[in-house]
């Protein structure tokens, strides 16, 4: 590592993952009194050139001077010094990022027919960075900020071409890991898989791979590896068909089922295995054969959208704690009738919400159609037909989840990367 320090400071170091020597270059004034601290404590070389420079320089500048000169760093910067050692990760995720609001919504509440912005361009990047195209069928799940993909054509360095990967990325802060599948695993390039990620529990993500309906995979950023975890459901959970999108929650994942439940699972292990999987009942109105039903997240809290006949409710999941029992109750939020609704709930499918849009979409044939299900007292569009695009028509009918900007970078296992555990993939600017 070197400094230079006359009108600019170069900050260099090794990465292990790579190869070369990432230099990253920052122009800021240093005041008289920086300068003199600097040049009392830089050792000067001996002529007979024995005595070794000090390796960490850096770190002998006050703690003040450091914090300022890793604010200085663009975002993808701060992300690849994260990966130098874990006092400048700790550091630079605990003085440099936001610590409010940390996450913005890609999407606009909008009353014009195009929903999601910039939606194109995100996929190109994510093709430019795994080296092969990429489109939202390939998405297989976001989570505040995360995207997940699952691909075995990925052309980037260190990847195996034709192994089936799951790439974890970070648009906003142009991270990319890719992640081999359990050793073992024989089955094909799909299976169903959900991030659990949340920067306020932990700057760690986790993959959760579902191995049917008793057997989950898990893998850690933080330990480079996967464990397995057995989960207990009755038989009539078990012989129903679960759906694909789930919503993660303070440590659990959440899946609606057929069979008219809510099913709640916790990714760490439980002492008592009896508590690892719970079924939760649902609000009478949504057990009807012709309800359609939506999960998502909403300030933090588990949203479950009803669509039938005519009628449009919105319910919020109570849980009280009591003695280390949890008990649960449906809270409605919405109840609304609205006659344009009927030829899409019984011609129709509702194929996404967007709850902090108070939105919701619909397919009929080939066309998609929102739904502002709470204009608030605004004066605007309640229905209107999303305007053709292949790339959104594809994310909304695939996916359709909203997407979020996370300005805070997630970590990885130092250790375990060195090891290839997993691979940290070159992201372009």
């Amino acid at each position: 590592m070197s400094l230079s320090y006359k009108n600019q400071t170069i900050l260099q170091y090794r990465h292990h993952s790579h190869s070369s020597i990432i230099s990253i270059s920052l122009s800021f004034n240093i005041n008289s009194t920086i300068t003199h601290y600097m040049e009392s404590t830089i050792v000067k070389k001996k002529r007979t050139m024995r005595r070794r420079k000090p390796k960490s320089l850096f770190n002998n500048l006050p703690i003040i001077l450091q914090t300022e000169i890793f604010r200085k760093l663009y975002m993808k910067e701060k992300s690849n010094v994260m990966c130098v050692s874990h006092s400048w990760r700790n550091l630079i995720l605990t003085t440099t990022l936001p610590t409010k609001n940390p996450l913005d919504p890609l999407t606009e509440a909008i009353i014009s027919p195009s929903p999601y912005m910039d939606i194109e361009q995100l996929f190109n990047w994510c093709s430019l960075v795994m080296g092969c195209r990429i489109e939202p069928k390939n998405l297989i799940d976001t989570c505040n900020g995360l995207l997940l993909f699952c691909h075995k054509d990925g052309q980037a360095d260190n990847i195996v071409h034709g192994v089936y990967h799951y790439y974890v990325m970070n648009p906003v802060t142009k991270q990319c890991v890719a992640v081999p599948k359990p050793v073992g695993q024989t089955s094909g390039g799909y299976s169903y898989a959900a991030l659990a990620y949340d920067n306020e529990e932990s700057w760690f993500f986790k993959i959760v791979r579902f191995q049917g309906h008793r057997h989950i995979n898990i893998f850690s950023s933080m330990t480079g590896i996967w464990t397995t975890l057995t989960i207990y459901f009755p038989e009539y959970i078990n012989d129903s068909f679960w759906i694909k999108k789930s919503v993660y929650l303070k440590g659990s994942i959440y899946r609606l089922s057929s069979s008219g439940h809510l099913l709640r699972i916790k990714i760490d292990p439980q002492e008592n295995v009896s508590k690892q999987a719970e079924v939760i009942e649902l609000h009478p109105n949504c057990l009807f054969d012709d309800s359609q039903r939506k999960i998502s997240l909403r300030d933090g809290k588990i949203f479950l959208v009803l669509s039938r006949g005519v009628k449009f409710m919105c319910f919020e999941l109570i849980e009280c704690v009591t003695e280390g029992v949890s008990t649960y109750t449906w809270h409605m939020n919405l109840s609304k009738e609205n006659q344009k609704l009927l030829p899409f709930n019984t011609n129709g499918e509702l194929l996404s919400i967007c709850p902090s849009n108070d939105m919701a979409f619909f397919k009929i044939k080939k066309l998609i159609y929102f739904y502002l299900y709470s204009l608030n007292g605004n004066n605007g569009k309640e229905i209107g037909m999303v305007r053709k695009n292949r790339i959104v028509f594809e994310y909304i009918r695939t996916c359709g989840q909203q997407l979020f900007e996370c300005f805070i970078p997630f970590a990885c296992g130092l250790e375990k990367e060195n090891r290839r555990k997993f691979q940290r993939l070159f992201v372009p600017k």
